[in-house]
């Protein structure tokens, strides 16, 4: 039987402690899809799963995570592109998953950093 078919009808413990699996690099990727996972995952084991895409720890598209990772989480990301910092995501990925105030946040950096370049 496929672990996907069981997911709307597994309770949140024995869902988290497949993420663990996943985080671990126990489940063969052959055999679940961790993007299939998102819609019925806590919002805690999405943020985790995309933390640990983000840093290559598994073996999924980072902008897979978009649609359902918390504000707080993209926020993190805000921070640290505005800081610099490279996420392991484009800017242009991010965009759409944004509300207009990030947007303004990024836009008042990159703008920054281009009249700098122009000096």
């Amino acid at each position: 039987m496929k672990l996907i078919h069981m997911l709307p009808f597994l309770e949140d413990e024995e869902k988290k402690e497949l993420v663990d699996s996943i985080l671990n690099n126990e489940i063969d990727k052959e055999k679940l899809c961790t993007v299939t996972l998102l819609p019925f995952i806590e919002a805690e084991d999405v943020n985790r799963l995309f933390k640990a895409a983000l840093e290559k720890k598994i073996d999924v598209n980072p902008a897979s995570f978009l649609p359902f990772v918390k504000d707080s989480t993209i926020n993190e990301l805000i921070e640290r592109i505005n800081a610099g910092e490279d996420v392991g995501i484009s800017v242009d990925t991010l965009i759409p998953f944004l509300e207009s105030d990030q947007v303004k946040s990024i836009f008042k950096t990159a703008l920054q950093d281009a009249k700098k370049k122009a000096e």
